[in-house]
């Protein structure tokens, strides 16, 4: 049974379709206000079924297409259109995103997609067809999705996309049409479709910048104690590297250079920083403090970006089952 929704919820379903990346990128586009009030909805989507979350998604897909067909000879008409409503600057923007070489065309419905589902979807597709996807999205998608390919498929797709010539408009969009009907029927199957909640929402922060991070947990705070409880308690910030044990803490020190540490640690509580010098040669320690007393005044945007970095450290090894953070409601066995 399909489920009423919003134009909000919509966007926030949507947005949970994503993952953590794409959503990211498409929070930084959005206003702060307007980044609030969406992972806000986010977090307070109720339960959602495949129908309904499979008819938000094709609803978006024919809005993009609606707004893609106007390429064909319109693109001065788009472009009045978001002059009135964005401003020039911003109206120029968005039409290099929607018209530009880049990503743009009738398979760009993949950057949608996670990567690791796109993976997943496209392996079982013959190796020509999986190169002509990957050369219509945009670089860095094409290559997350490439990366998530067996070592033999991604080698053959590799050199076919190395061989391509340039392939025909049509033969695009006949593609294109074929992996969108087969790429819903794979959601459906997979249960890949995302219907929100706390997990979502964590997901994209997890993705999300420092600022935007504190922003939004502060609106919580405000709005729904409980929820923003319950969503820090499944994620990781900087501060709660205090939490994690001495050789996690080493491995995550080898990644990070002192130069890098030395920035994120400007004006971090004194527990915090003495969590790290635990974990250093006394050498190490001397050379930190030398490096943190000749910065001088930092920006707070520095400073929170060097962390930020070092959470993506720890996040990456925990992925990668080299470290455990320890969550309040785990149990360890020893």
């Amino acid at each position: 049974m399909t489920v009423a929704l919003t134009g909000r919820q919509k966007a926030a379903a949507m947005l949970v379709q994503l993952g953590g990346d794409q959503a990211t990128r498409v929070l930084r586009e959005m206003s702060d206000v307007e980044v609030v009030e969406l992972v806000g909805e986010v977090a307070k989507l109720p339960p959602l079924d495949i129908e309904t979350v499979r008819g938000v998604v094709e609803e978006f897909v024919q809005a993009v297409s609606v707004i893609r067909s106007v390429g064909q000879g319109g693109v001065d008409a788009a472009r009045r259109v978001l002059r009135e409503r964005l401003g020039s600057a911003r109206a120029e923007e968005l039409l290099g995103r929607l018209f530009g070489p880049a990503g743009s065309g009738p398979l760009a419905f993949l950057n949608s997609v996670a990567p690791s589902t796109a993976a997943s979807f496209l392996s079982s597709e013959h190796p020509q067809t999986i190169a002509i996807v990957l050369a219509h999205l945009t670089s860095d998608n094409a290559a997350e999705i490439m990366s998530l390919l067996d070592d033999e498929l991604r080698a053959e797709v590799a050199q076919r996309i190395g061989r391509m010539n340039r392939v025909s408009p049509e033969v695009v969009r006949q593609a294109a049409s074929v992996l969108e009907r087969r790429l819903s029927t794979f959601l459906e199957a997979s249960g890949s479709l995302t219907t929100g909640g706390v997990q979502s929402l964590v997901n994209i922060l997890n993705c999300s910048d420092r600022q935007a991070e504190k922003q939004i947990l502060g609106w919580l705070d405000e709005a729904d104690r409980e929820l923003a409880e319950e969503v820090r308690q499944r994620l990781f910030t900087f501060e709660d590297i205090v939490t994690l044990d001495g050789r996690s803490l080493q491995l995550v020190l080898r990644q990070v250079a002192l130069k890098d540490l030395a920035v994120a640690l400007k004006g971090v509580p004194r527990e915090v920083k003495a969590k790290f010098s635990q974990n250093m040669t006394s050498r190490a320690v001397a050379e930190l403090d030398e490096e943190i007393e000749a910065l001088g005044p930092t920006r707070t945007s520095v400073v929170e970006t060097a962390q930020a970095e070092i959470v993506r450290i720890v996040r990456d090894l925990e992925a990668a089952g080299e470290i455990v953070i320890a969550r309040e409601a785990d149990e360890l066995v020893v």
